[in-house]
């Protein structure tokens, strides 16, 4: 039996970029912010309606597949914790560059919130 009071912290597709013209458009037309070994791309107020929605984009780079993996894993939990707490209607697509600043969930909830802080995505209201 599944505890409905939990249903909110779902990850389910409505809240993930999928479509190759919602990444075109936010690369061309978005913002871009840097901070910690993130880059975060980002496109406000799309509707106040909508929901945010979140892609990862991993370079070969960052290193050997097991590393992007827990890097995704990491980005994407943090995202499905905290959602709730970013503006409706906002798209994004979150890169990390390097991944000495993701060791750990703390970590990397710490840097992630500090990106959107920055980003100003985050809502208004206090937590």
């Amino acid at each position: 039996m599944q505890n409905k009071d939990v249903s909110h912290y779902g990850l389910t597709r409505n809240f993930r970029l999928h479509l190759k013209r919602d990444f075109e458009d936010i690369f061309k037309n978005g913002k871009k912010v840097t901070h910690g070994g993130l880059v975060l791309w980002y496109r406000p107020n799309l509707g106040d309606d909508k929901l945010p929605k979140m892609a990862i984009a991993v370079s070969r780079k960052l290193g050997h597949a097991p590393l992007r993996n827990r890097t995704k894993r990491l980005l994407r939990e943090v995202f499905r914790l905290n959602k709730y707490k970013i503006n409706h209607g906002v798209a994004f697509i979150i890169s990390p560059r390097e991944s000495g600043n993701l060791i750990n969930f703390h970590t990397t909830c710490k840097v992630v919130f500090e990106l959107w802080q920055k980003a100003g995505i985050l809502k208004t209201q206090d937590f």
